[in-house]
């Protein structure tokens, strides 16, 4: 787990992750096609349960994953936006050179339509340059989506449509980079669970970006009574990898590089209860909830909300 995902401090942000040594190693490379159309699914989520080995898709549906030879006994998971989640064997997955999802196909509920205007507007969480302490990032090769549960207030029934969602970086200075935005209802187990956009929705920063503001006012999405979560999900492609140099402070262990996948994200410290948070990692969701750098306080994704009527 803890290899999966990370807390990142500015001033020691080459220190948190440990080296991942691989023992002997096989390479999984392919196309993942969508069954009906074959045209190549990008940006799929690629996860080992029980492991902390993945990665994505990339923008052509293809993939490349190294396999630690104590995996070859495990499951993959390949699971994207608007397609039937899959599981199978590693073994089967290292010989597969198409893999194959099945489109969703999702029975519409009933909706309510209302009219809406541009007069009122209402931001949930609002955050400040200076309010940004730390954050997060990811060297691992585990794909990993972080989410952040927003509960439904009465305040918000004048205004009750989502405009907008921003996401903080200021604290960063990231190189160019994509993500996707993700969102999700609140299941059973009050974790994240069905997907409430059904197309891809990619966010492209440009270099040293502080915010990216995602206007999803045409998708109509009414506030849910039971509340939503707002998720972060990184994208392990080529086009996110950056090689940085770690230095130990054992002075007799040499620098060592790796390959992180930006962007690093930025957080608020908060008091421990006050935000929920939930990752998908290794194939399945899970409350998160850790400490930022030397602080009692909880890391909180900074993800702001603009509502409107």
């Amino acid at each position: 787990m803890q290899e999966s995902f990370f807390l990142v401090h500015m001033k020691v942000f080459f220190l948190l992750f440990p080296f991942l040594v691989f023992s002997q190693q096989n390479v999984a490379k392919g196309l993942v096609l969508d069954k009906v159309t074959n045209e190549p699914i990008p940006y799929v989520n690629i996860s080992i349960l029980e492991s902390t080995i993945g990665t994505s898709s990339d923008d052509d549906g293809s993939f490349s994953l190294e396999i630690k030879e104590e995996d070859i006994n495990k499951i993959v998971s390949l699971s994207s936006l608007g397609y039937e989640s899959s599981k199978i064997p590693v073994s089967l997955f290292l010989k597969s050179e198409e893999i194959f999802l099945n489109p969703k196909t999702e029975v519409l509920e009933e909706v309510i339509i209302k009219d809406k205007f541009e007069e009122k507007t209402k931001t949930v969480n609002r955050i400040e340059d200076s309010d940004l302490c730390h954050g997060f990032g990811s060297f691992a090769e585990n794909p990993w989506i972080i989410a952040l549960y927003f509960p439904y207030k009465e305040a918000y029934e004048e205004t009750e449509f989502l405009k907008l969602i921003k996401f903080h970086f200021g604290n960063f200075k990231n190189k160019k980079a994509k993500f996707r935005l993700r969102l999700f209802t609140v299941g059973k187990d009050s974790l994240p669970d069905i997907d409430i956009l059904k197309e891809n929705v990619i966010v492209e920063l440009k270099k040293k970006q502080k915010e990216a503001v995602v206007d999803v006012a045409d998708y109509d999405i009414i506030f849910p009574r039971e509340g939503f979560y707002v998720a972060f999900e990184w994208l392990y492609i080529p086009y996110n990898e950056e090689e940085v140099t770690f230095h130990f402070a054992d002075k007799k262990r040499k620098k060592e590089k790796r390959i992180k996948y930006l962007p690093a994200f930025s957080a608020t410290c908060e008091e421990e209860g006050e935000f929920t948070i939930a990752v998908y990692v290794s194939g399945e969701w899970r409350f998160y909830a850790s400490n930022a750098y030397r602080s009692e306080k909880k890391a909180v994704p900074a993800i702001s909300l603009t509502l409107s009527n």
